[in-house]
């Protein structure tokens, strides 16, 4: 090796072989290929970016949407469960009104009947009462009925006798 440097520098022609330079050139179009490489993903990348910020801005719009109707829906809906809470305590004391209410009806209903049970027992007792007053009344009547028709019927046969006698005694 010789020690001047300067005799040989890299960028001479001469000093590199046939073989280093086809060597160069391939580094140099594969640094050129990976660099506009490099370039194209830079702008796809740039690309992408904005499609991030794109869907980023209406990711941001639509949760404003959101916000926005979840703050217009709150107090509707707020108001429907206020309303089903109130519906539900309406039906709790219905409930319980047509509980005591049927208690009573059955109370009155039992009352009712204990009642409309004694009123059947004391009339069937005086209906029982009146027909057997009805039917001596009745058995007294025939019995009068049938002395007065034994009565007409002897005073026919006395009367049916003299108009006999009197026939005969006539010529």
């Amino acid at each position: 090796m010789s020690d001047d440097l300067t005799q040989k520098l890299p960028g001479d022609k001469e000093a590199i072989a046939p073989q280093d330079d086809d060597r160069i050139s391939l580094l140099v179009i594969a640094v050129q290929s990976l660099s506009s490489s490099v370039q194209s993903l830079s702008s796809e990348v740039q690309s992408l970016s904005s499609e991030v910020h794109d869907v980023r801005a209406r990711l941001e719009t639509l949760e404003k949407t959101v916000t926005e109707h979840s703050f217009e829906t709150k107090p509707i809906w707020e108001r429907a469960l206020a309303e089903i809470a109130a519906t539900r305590a309406e039906l709790a004391e219905t409930r319980a009104e047509l509980a005591e209410t049927r208690a009573e009806l059955k109370a009155e209903i039992a009352e009712t009947r204990a009642e409309l049970k004694a009123e059947i027992a004391e009339t069937k007792a005086e209906l029982r009462s009146e027909m057997k007053d009805g039917f001596r009344k009745l058995a007294l009547k025939i019995e009068l009925l049938n002395e007065d028709s034994l009565t007409l019927r002897a005073d026919q046969r006395q009367l049916d006798r003299r108009v006999e006698a009197l026939e005969s005694k006539t010529p």
